[in-house]
């Protein structure tokens, strides 16, 4: 398990995770549902592609993470079921987590309105201390 610890997020990344944050939070939805009824239930190949939609770039962006290792993605090989995709998305969502606590950040060179220092996320645009060298830059927004 090797992490590059120089790495940073792009804002592309960011964007992208905050995209499939929500996709994956509904289709995690719909197979705890799904899992309640019928968890031993196969899963159909548009189903295993669908999800693998969202777990894939996830898997991608999560490359240089510890827990890049114990991601997989669903294979129509093994034939998934309901609750076998259930456990892979909670497994995405605990790496999401921690990308967050990693990269979602107090910057104390950012000050707000109130000049107290704002959280963001720390990017290879903006790393930690970009802006104790560079003036507060209006037109960057961190929403999460």
């Amino acid at each position: 398990m090797t992490q590059k610890n120089n790495w940073l997020p792009t804002q592309k990344d960011i964007e992208n995770y905050s995209l499939l944050k929500d996709m994956l939070y509904a289709q995690r939805q719909e197979f705890d549902l799904l899992s309640k009824k019928k968890p031993d239930s196969q899963l159909n190949k548009m189903k295993i592609k669908m999800v693998n939609r969202v777990l894939e770039p996830l898997n991608e962006l999560f490359k240089n993470e510890l827990s890049h290792s114990f991601l997989d993605v669903l294979n129509e090989d093994d034939m998934p079921t309901n609750s076998d995709v259930v456990l892979i998305i909670s497994q995405y969502e605990t790496a999401m987590n921690e990308f967050k606590d990693k990269y979602y950040k107090r910057d104390k060179y950012k000050k707000d309105s109130y000049d107290s220092s704002v959280v963001r996320w720390m990017t290879k645009e903006r790393p930690y201390q970009y802006y104790a060298s560079h003036e507060d830059d209006e037109d960057y927004e961190d929403d999460e």
